[in-house]
């Protein structure tokens, strides 16, 4: 965990900290308890796949609240390579377990700077992976929260917490808002003014089917993928083989993108005759001239006024980067190459395969549990026998 601010300053400033996504359920969370008269500092956690810190300026202008930022791109990317605990969702979204890492983080910065409680602007039953009942108490207890954890717009609907309980919090001055609707939600940020309203999610790329089957792939071709890994995933055509990942921009800004996130151990093909896209192809092996080749054919097959104007079969000069040094090969134009597209159903049979994993995993902890509390009431039972004997 990295985080973006120095801690140390908020010693003994804030009340609480709150799990602060930029949606509108945060935010209102936030001002739901700061309305109370205590102090929120927001903690916004980022990694590659969700987080907006260029937003903290406008959220405090706009919302009137304090936010900084904690990155936890190596903690998410561990949890997703592990497998998390509680399964993945429809996608790669492991949202209760990431809820928990969040809330673990949330709890050690709060005990660092003093605070005495968390807020979450979750609502019971909105999201079907992380807002059952069953999972926010998973939430409470793998993260060590429990009575600390306040979700002030469902606190109606859940038993008071430690901090309800002493009077910090005044209860009867929370929501009881449960379900999918927006209503109440919309209706509470018109009654603060608010100019602009944002959607309810965080915008993690995690529940998007494109985006994550393609972070699945990295995950599958990479041994030890890294945050800059998953901007290769950005670009407008994505690519695997073997332990390699290429990438094929569709745009400027996509170029950009991949021209700035290249490394000097990637191969950066471009056309050395004509306009054309830039690819950029990633591996943690060295590359085998045959698969450069075959990547260079690709990237040239999307060079559409290139191969549309010249004679069938006329092959095109490929730059090839790589390692600080620049060579030429000709190539013939081809989509019908090694490189495959990401596919989803074979995404889809990997995380049934860690959740059938993950379950039975649990399953057998539980076993193991209940096993175990048998064999201490039976020796507990043996000693009464043995002290009844005496």
């Amino acid at each position: 965990m990295k985080l973006l601010f120095e801690h140390e300053e908020y010693i003994d400033k804030y009340d609480a900290v709150a799990l602060f996504s930029g949606g509108l359920d945060s935010i209102l969370a936030m001002r739901v308890i700061m309305d109370q008269g205590l102090s929120v500092l927001g903690l916004h956690f980022i990694s590659p796949f969700f987080g907006e810190p260029q937003s903290i300026a406008k959220w405090r202008e706009l919302y009137g609240v304090e936010v900084r930022a904690v990155d936890i791109s190596d903690e998410i990317i561990e949890l997703i390579q592990k497998g998390p605990k509680n399964g993945f969702g429809s996608d790669l979204n492991p949202c209760t377990d990431c809820h928990t890492l969040m809330a673990t983080k949330a709890r050690e910065i709060m005990e660092a700077m003093h605070a005495k409680f968390i807020i979450s602007g979750e609502v019971l039953w909105q999201r079907p992976m992380s807002q059952r009942p069953d999972a926010m108490n998973i939430v409470h207890r793998d993260a060590k929260a429990k009575g600390i954890l306040l979700r002030p717009l469902t606190a109606l609907k859940l038993e008071p917490t430690e901090v309800e309980k002493s009077g910090l919090v005044d209860r009867s001055k929370l929501l009881g808002i449960y379900g999918r609707g927006r209503l109440d939600q919309l209706q509470l940020a018109q009654s603060y003014g608010f100019k602009e309203v944002p959607s309810s999610g965080g915008g993690c790329i995690l529940t998007e089917p494109k985006s994550s089957v393609r972070i699945w792939t990295i995950f599958h071709e990479l041994e030890h993928p890294t945050g800059e890994d998953f901007l290769l995933a950005k670009a407008g055509r994505f690519f695997h083989y073997k332990g390699c990942i290429l990438a094929i921009n569709k745009t400027l800004e996509q170029a950009q993108l991949l021209e700035s996130c290249a490394k000097d151990s990637d191969i950066v093909l471009e056309l050395a005759d004509y306009m054309g896209p830039l690819a950029v192809g990633r591996s943690e092996k060295p590359w085998d001239e045959a698969v450069v080749a075959q990547a260079a054919a690709l990237m040239a097959s999307y060079a559409n006024k290139a191969v549309r104007n010249l004679p069938v079969g006329t092959p095109l000069r490929v730059s090839v980067k790589h390692n600080k040094e620049e060579r030429f090969i000709s190539v013939l134009p081809s989509r019908e190459t090694i490189f495959k597209e990401a596919s989803r159903e074979e995404m889809a049979a990997s995380l049934m395969q860690v959740n059938k994993a993950m379950t039975e995993q649990r399953m057998a902890a539980k076993k193991e549990k209940f096993y175990t509390w048998i064999s201490r009431k039976e020796y507990q039972r043996q000693r009464a026998r043995e002290e009844n004997d005496k």
